[in-house]
């Protein structure tokens, strides 16, 4: 084992992480790894841990964890969830299998909120309020995030929004992938196979 670092099992899945993260406890799972909250002893906070699946087995999966590896270093905004740190088990390239990104710690996702709340409209304008300034911000960097959804969207305690899930997105370009996005969130461009989809678009 890596020095510094010591292993826990959680929902039967082996992490090892950095002595400086205690107190682990998963928060939820998905196709591309799963999340767990923990305490910082470094700075005394709260944050998610994401376990990436596989990041490397594929061509597909490569490039997703490159994706989002790249867009959450750079993107510095109020309302697009901040890459604290990053971190693999591994001593060399040989033993190289496993990624962790450490982000902020969020509430939950829009998408429960929705489910098991009533919104009032001051709370869905201001929700939305934020949800346009990210995506300003994205845009203004020639970024497209490809995958917005509520589960993509994660609200805390005091109603602040971030956004989530880098891996689908891109740079525009003259030629886009017709095949992204969960499909009951596609838009409308991406539907119809329109392949010089832009930023003009709300995702």
């Amino acid at each position: 084992m890596k020095a510094g670092y010591y292993k826990i099992d959680l929902n039967k899945t082996l992490w090892e992480v950095p002595e400086r993260y205690k107190s682990l406890s998963p928060v939820g799972s998905g196709a591309y790894g799963q999340v767990c909250s923990a305490t910082d002893t470094a700075t005394k906070s709260q944050v998610a841990i994401k376990k990436l699946a596989r990041p490397f087995q594929t061509k597909i999966h490569a490039k997703r964890t490159y994706r989002e590896l790249r867009m959450l270093k750079h993107m510095k905004h109020d309302n697009v969830i901040a890459l604290l740190d990053v971190f693999t088990n591994a001593d060399d390239l040989e033993t190289f299998s496993d990624l962790y990104l450490v982000t902020e710690l969020m509430g939950a996702d829009l998408n429960c909120i929705i489910k098991t709340q009533r919104l009032s409209d001051d709370h869905i304008q201001f929700l939305i309020y934020q949800l346009l300034r990210g995506l300003k911000y994205i845009h203004s960097a020639g970024i497209v995030h490809r995958d917005l959804k509520p589960s993509n969207v994660a609200v805390n305690e005091d109603c602040e929004l971030k956004i989530l899930d880098f891996g689908l997105a891109r740079h525009t370009e003259q030629e886009m992938t017709g095949y992204v996005a969960t499909r009951w969130y596609r838009a409308p461009e991406i539907m119809l196979n329109w392949m010089h989809y832009n930023h003009r678009g709300f995702g």
